[in-house]
């Protein structure tokens, strides 16, 4: 992927994310961290889908997206639906339901169990991912409260 390329996608994400977040009627304070946060998202999905695979890399833009979202949304004082709603708009797999969709109207049957397997998974992929990125952050507020103590 050419740096041109790699602008041109971050561009196109942020605009995309910004323009769904204002069709689902978000504050509009709230608009560029969402949209900035959801292209973070997308930009991480695309630079590790080259060297890993599509479900790893939705699995890992979903737990630091989630993350990101739960800490966004402690600055900002804001519920984290909305943050949540920014990067689940990058890494939900909508144009490979489409053609799931596009191969069982027109028949081709195993195309579309392959395609309709993969949505599956990667909509597990993302559900976990969102919510583990919530487990790490409860883990990590509860071992900075409580450290551990080793016994020698």
């Amino acid at each position: 992927m050419t740096i041109l390329t790699f602008l041109l996608q971050a561009l196109a994400s942020l605009l995309a994310i910004i323009t769904f977040l204002i069709v689902l009627n978000v504050q509009r304070s709230m608009l560029i961290p969402g949209g900035v946060l959801g292209m973070s998202t997308w930009l991480l999905y695309l630079l590790l889908k080259g060297p890993t695979n599509v479900i790893i890399a939705t699995f890992v833009a979903a737990i630091i997206g989630s993350c990101a979202s739960q800490i966004l949304s402690i600055i900002y004082r804001t519920p984290a639906v909305v943050f949540i709603l920014a990067i689940l708009a990058p890494l939900v797999p909508g144009y490979i339901s489409y053609r799931t969709t596009a191969f069982f109207v027109t028949g081709d049957y195993s195309h579309a169990m392959v395609n309709a397997t993969l949505v599956v998974i990667l909509a597990l992929v993302i559900s976990i991912g969102m919510a583990s990125g919530t487990v790490v952050l409860k883990i990590y507020s509860y071992l900075k409260k409580h450290p551990l103590h080793y016994k020698k």
